[in-house]
Protein backbone atom coordinates (compact mmCIF):
# COMPACT_ATOMS: atom_id res chain seq x y z
CA UNK A 1 0.00 0.00 0.00
CA UNK A 2 1.17 3.19 -0.68
CA UNK A 3 1.90 5.42 1.70
CA UNK A 4 0.03 8.41 2.15
CA UNK A 5 1.91 11.04 2.27
CA UNK A 6 4.08 10.78 -1.02
CA UNK A 7 0.49 10.22 -3.04
CA UNK A 8 0.17 13.76 -4.85
CA UNK A 9 -3.51 15.84 -3.43
CA UNK A 10 -4.67 16.70 -6.86
CA UNK A 11 -7.53 18.47 -4.92
CA UNK A 12 -5.38 20.33 -3.31
CA UNK A 13 -3.60 22.46 -6.70
CA UNK A 14 -3.92 25.80 -7.72
CA UNK A 15 -6.85 26.09 -10.27
CA UNK A 16 -5.92 28.96 -13.38
CA UNK A 17 -9.46 29.87 -14.37
CA UNK A 18 -10.11 32.52 -11.94
CA UNK A 19 -13.62 31.21 -10.97
CA UNK A 20 -15.27 31.04 -7.34
CA UNK A 21 -17.89 28.00 -7.21
CA UNK A 22 -20.83 28.71 -4.71
CA UNK A 23 -21.66 25.07 -4.24
CA UNK A 24 -19.46 21.85 -4.10
CA UNK A 25 -20.13 18.91 -2.16
CA UNK A 26 -22.23 15.29 -1.90
CA UNK A 27 -25.63 14.75 -1.86
CA UNK A 28 -28.10 12.21 -1.00
CA UNK A 29 -25.39 10.65 2.09
CA UNK A 30 -27.32 7.98 4.04
CA UNK A 31 -27.07 9.16 7.76
CA UNK A 32 -28.44 7.04 10.94
CA UNK A 33 -28.60 9.94 13.70
CA UNK A 34 -30.33 10.42 16.99
CA UNK A 35 -32.81 14.08 16.50
CA UNK A 36 -33.93 15.41 19.55
CA UNK A 37 -37.06 18.31 18.87
CA UNK A 38 -35.07 20.84 20.16
CA UNK A 39 -32.02 21.59 21.45
CA UNK A 40 -32.98 21.68 24.93
CA UNK A 41 -34.69 18.43 24.98
CA UNK A 42 -31.79 15.99 24.25
CA UNK A 43 -33.47 13.25 26.53
CA UNK A 44 -35.88 12.89 24.55
CA UNK A 45 -34.02 12.11 21.11
CA UNK A 46 -35.55 9.22 18.76
CA UNK A 47 -33.28 7.18 16.06
CA UNK A 48 -33.86 7.91 12.28
CA UNK A 49 -32.46 7.24 9.35
CA UNK A 50 -31.84 10.27 6.93
CA UNK A 51 -29.90 11.72 3.90
CA UNK A 52 -27.85 14.95 4.21
CA UNK A 53 -26.42 17.01 0.99
CA UNK A 54 -23.70 18.90 2.48
CA UNK A 55 -21.37 21.78 -0.03
CA UNK A 56 -19.27 24.38 0.90
CA UNK A 57 -17.86 27.71 -1.63
CA UNK A 58 -14.29 26.92 -2.90
CA UNK A 59 -12.28 29.67 -3.65
CA UNK A 60 -11.17 30.45 -7.37
CA UNK A 61 -7.61 29.16 -6.89
CA UNK A 62 -8.68 25.74 -5.60
CA UNK A 63 -8.82 23.23 -7.93
CA UNK A 64 -11.01 21.09 -5.60
CA UNK A 65 -12.34 19.84 -2.15
CA UNK A 66 -11.78 16.91 -0.33
CA UNK A 67 -15.27 14.95 -0.74
CA UNK A 68 -14.37 12.41 1.53
CA UNK A 69 -14.05 14.59 4.41
CA UNK A 70 -17.78 15.04 4.67
CA UNK A 71 -18.55 10.97 4.43
CA UNK A 72 -15.95 11.03 7.31
CA UNK A 73 -17.42 13.55 9.97
CA UNK A 74 -20.11 12.10 9.56
CA UNK A 75 -19.40 8.64 9.84
CA UNK A 76 -17.77 9.96 13.15
CA UNK A 77 -20.68 12.15 14.60
CA UNK A 78 -22.48 10.61 17.69
CA UNK A 79 -23.70 13.01 19.19
CA UNK A 80 -27.85 13.85 19.54
CA UNK A 81 -28.59 16.39 16.90
CA UNK A 82 -31.14 18.87 17.14
CA UNK A 83 -31.49 22.45 15.54
CA UNK A 84 -28.42 24.22 17.29
CA UNK A 85 -26.69 20.48 17.00
CA UNK A 86 -26.92 20.77 13.00
CA UNK A 87 -25.26 24.29 13.48
CA UNK A 88 -22.61 22.60 15.65
CA UNK A 89 -22.15 19.69 13.32
CA UNK A 90 -21.91 21.97 10.07
CA UNK A 91 -19.34 23.80 11.55
CA UNK A 92 -17.27 21.47 12.06
CA UNK A 93 -17.07 20.61 8.11
CA UNK A 94 -15.45 23.84 7.77
CA UNK A 95 -12.82 22.96 10.35
CA UNK A 96 -12.11 19.85 8.30
CA UNK A 97 -11.89 21.40 5.07
CA UNK A 98 -10.67 25.09 5.58
CA UNK A 99 -13.87 26.61 4.07
CA UNK A 100 -15.14 29.89 5.22
CA UNK A 101 -19.38 28.75 4.61
CA UNK A 102 -20.86 25.60 4.10
CA UNK A 103 -24.08 24.88 3.09
CA UNK A 104 -26.54 21.81 4.80
CA UNK A 105 -29.50 20.07 4.28
CA UNK A 106 -30.33 16.67 6.33
CA UNK A 107 -33.96 15.16 5.87
CA UNK A 108 -35.57 12.45 7.55
CA UNK A 109 -38.94 11.05 9.08
CA UNK A 110 -39.89 11.82 12.70
CA UNK A 111 -42.71 10.07 14.75
CA UNK A 112 -45.51 12.29 15.95
CA UNK A 113 -46.66 11.20 19.04
CA UNK A 114 -50.84 11.21 19.04
CA UNK A 115 -53.47 9.80 20.94
CA UNK A 116 -57.34 8.49 19.28
CA UNK A 117 -59.22 11.75 20.33
CA UNK A 118 -62.03 9.57 22.67
CA UNK A 119 -60.51 6.13 23.06
CA UNK A 120 -56.58 7.38 23.91
CA UNK A 121 -55.53 4.93 21.84
CA UNK A 122 -51.96 5.63 21.56
CA UNK A 123 -50.70 6.24 17.87
CA UNK A 124 -47.22 7.75 15.92
CA UNK A 125 -47.82 9.81 12.92
CA UNK A 126 -45.09 10.08 10.50
CA UNK A 127 -43.66 13.43 9.94
CA UNK A 128 -41.43 14.25 7.03
CA UNK A 129 -38.76 16.86 8.25
CA UNK A 130 -35.73 18.89 6.33
CA UNK A 131 -33.62 21.20 7.72
CA UNK A 132 -31.76 23.58 5.91
CA UNK A 133 -28.29 25.16 7.92
CA UNK A 134 -25.99 27.68 6.47
CA UNK A 135 -23.16 27.84 9.08
CA UNK A 136 -19.64 30.03 8.85
CA UNK A 137 -19.88 33.79 8.27
CA UNK A 138 -23.39 33.61 8.88
CA UNK A 139 -25.39 31.13 10.51
CA UNK A 140 -28.71 30.24 9.58
CA UNK A 141 -31.61 27.54 10.23
CA UNK A 142 -34.70 27.10 7.76
CA UNK A 143 -37.40 23.77 9.45
CA UNK A 144 -39.63 22.23 6.80
CA UNK A 145 -42.00 19.45 8.53
CA UNK A 146 -44.77 18.02 6.56
CA UNK A 147 -47.65 15.66 7.58
CA UNK A 148 -51.04 14.62 7.13
CA UNK A 149 -54.65 16.56 8.20
CA UNK A 150 -58.17 16.24 7.27
CA UNK A 151 -59.98 18.84 5.02
CA UNK A 152 -63.88 18.84 4.29
CA UNK A 153 -65.19 20.94 1.20
CA UNK A 154 -67.45 23.67 2.65
CA UNK A 155 -69.35 23.97 -0.86
CA UNK A 156 -69.90 20.16 -0.73
CA UNK A 157 -71.62 20.71 2.72
CA UNK A 158 -73.45 23.55 1.54
CA UNK A 159 -75.25 21.86 -1.67
CA UNK A 160 -75.46 18.35 -0.77
CA UNK A 161 -78.52 17.12 0.48
CA UNK A 162 -76.89 14.08 2.46
CA UNK A 163 -72.78 14.36 3.41
CA UNK A 164 -69.93 16.22 2.07
CA UNK A 165 -66.89 15.33 0.33
CA UNK A 166 -63.62 15.19 2.36
CA UNK A 167 -60.01 14.58 1.71
CA UNK A 168 -56.72 13.74 3.37
CA UNK A 169 -54.05 16.83 2.77
CA UNK A 170 -50.44 16.94 3.49
CA UNK A 171 -49.83 20.49 5.68
CA UNK A 172 -45.96 22.06 4.56
CA UNK A 173 -44.36 24.47 6.70
CA UNK A 174 -40.91 26.03 6.26
CA UNK A 175 -40.22 28.30 8.94
CA UNK A 176 -37.26 30.14 10.60
CA UNK A 177 -36.91 31.54 14.32
CA UNK A 178 -36.24 34.49 15.64
CA UNK A 179 -32.90 34.85 17.37
CA UNK A 180 -32.32 32.57 20.64
CA UNK A 181 -35.84 30.83 19.81
CA UNK A 182 -37.10 27.59 18.48
CA UNK A 183 -40.42 25.86 18.15
CA UNK A 184 -40.15 21.85 18.40
CA UNK A 185 -40.56 19.64 15.46
CA UNK A 186 -43.68 18.16 17.65
CA UNK A 187 -45.27 21.70 18.47
CA UNK A 188 -44.46 23.05 15.12
CA UNK A 189 -46.74 20.36 13.30
CA UNK A 190 -49.76 20.36 16.50
CA UNK A 191 -50.02 24.59 15.04
CA UNK A 192 -50.05 23.75 11.73
CA UNK A 193 -52.83 20.96 11.98
CA UNK A 194 -55.08 23.31 13.92
CA UNK A 195 -55.60 24.99 10.76
CA UNK A 196 -57.22 22.33 9.06
CA UNK A 197 -60.84 20.65 9.38
CA UNK A 198 -59.79 17.42 11.57
CA UNK A 199 -56.26 16.04 12.67
CA UNK A 200 -55.47 12.54 11.15
CA UNK A 201 -54.97 9.88 14.02
CA UNK A 202 -53.17 6.62 13.12
CA UNK A 203 -55.02 4.76 15.59
CA UNK A 204 -58.93 5.19 15.47
CA UNK A 205 -61.77 2.84 17.47
CA UNK A 206 -65.48 3.10 16.36
CA UNK A 207 -66.04 6.29 18.85
CA UNK A 208 -63.05 7.81 17.32
CA UNK A 209 -64.38 7.55 14.03
CA UNK A 210 -67.32 9.26 14.67
CA UNK A 211 -65.44 11.73 16.51
CA UNK A 212 -63.40 12.68 13.48
CA UNK A 213 -65.95 12.45 10.61
CA UNK A 214 -68.08 14.73 12.60
CA UNK A 215 -65.43 17.15 13.85
CA UNK A 216 -64.29 17.75 9.82
CA UNK A 217 -68.13 17.94 8.77
CA UNK A 218 -68.57 20.85 11.86
CA UNK A 219 -65.21 22.73 10.55
CA UNK A 220 -65.51 22.60 6.53
CA UNK A 221 -62.15 24.41 4.79
CA UNK A 222 -61.20 24.83 1.76
CA UNK A 223 -57.89 24.19 1.30
CA UNK A 224 -57.50 28.19 0.41
CA UNK A 225 -59.35 28.51 4.28
CA UNK A 226 -56.56 26.15 5.38
CA UNK A 227 -53.22 27.64 3.99
CA UNK A 228 -54.60 31.06 5.35
CA UNK A 229 -55.42 30.12 8.89
CA UNK A 230 -51.91 28.75 8.84
CA UNK A 231 -50.32 31.77 8.08
CA UNK A 232 -51.96 33.66 10.47
CA UNK A 233 -51.08 30.86 13.36
CA UNK A 234 -47.38 31.23 12.37
CA UNK A 235 -47.03 35.20 11.80
CA UNK A 236 -48.91 34.98 15.38
CA UNK A 237 -46.53 33.13 17.03
CA UNK A 238 -43.38 35.84 18.38
CA UNK A 239 -40.86 32.99 17.74
CA UNK A 240 -41.12 32.60 13.99
CA UNK A 241 -39.38 35.01 11.44
CA UNK A 242 -40.00 33.88 8.24
CA UNK A 243 -42.20 31.49 7.27
CA UNK A 244 -43.73 29.49 4.04
CA UNK A 245 -46.93 27.55 4.61
CA UNK A 246 -48.92 25.51 1.58
CA UNK A 247 -51.51 22.61 2.03
CA UNK A 248 -51.99 19.86 -0.95
CA UNK A 249 -55.95 18.44 -0.81
CA UNK A 250 -55.35 15.07 -2.36
CA UNK A 251 -59.04 15.43 -3.98
CA UNK A 252 -61.27 12.67 -3.34
CA UNK A 253 -64.34 13.49 -6.04
CA UNK A 254 -61.71 15.11 -8.54
CA UNK A 255 -58.75 13.51 -10.85
CA UNK A 256 -56.47 16.14 -10.07
CA UNK A 257 -55.46 17.76 -6.30
CA UNK A 258 -56.13 21.02 -5.20
CA UNK A 259 -53.18 23.21 -3.91
CA UNK A 260 -52.61 26.32 -1.83
CA UNK A 261 -49.08 28.20 -0.45
CA UNK A 262 -48.51 31.98 1.25
CA UNK A 263 -44.88 33.03 1.78
CA UNK A 264 -44.69 35.90 4.69
CA UNK A 265 -42.70 37.64 2.32
CA UNK A 266 -45.82 38.34 0.26
CA UNK A 267 -47.91 39.51 3.33
CA UNK A 268 -48.40 43.72 4.84
CA UNK A 269 -46.94 43.96 7.78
Amino acid sequence: MADVQTLPDVQAYVDSRDIAIDKVGVTNVPWAFHFAPTSDSTAAAQPTIGSADMFVELPADKKGTHMSRFAQLIAENQSVLSYRGFVDFFGSVLERLGATQVYGTVRFPFFFKCAAPVTGQPGQLQLKVQIDVSAGETNEVAVTIAGPATSLCPCSKEISARGAHNQRCELTASVTFQPDCEVGVDELFAMMERAASCSVYPTLKRSDEKSVTEAAYDNPKFVEDIVRDMAVILRNDSRIGSFRCASENFESIHQHNAFAEINSKSLQV
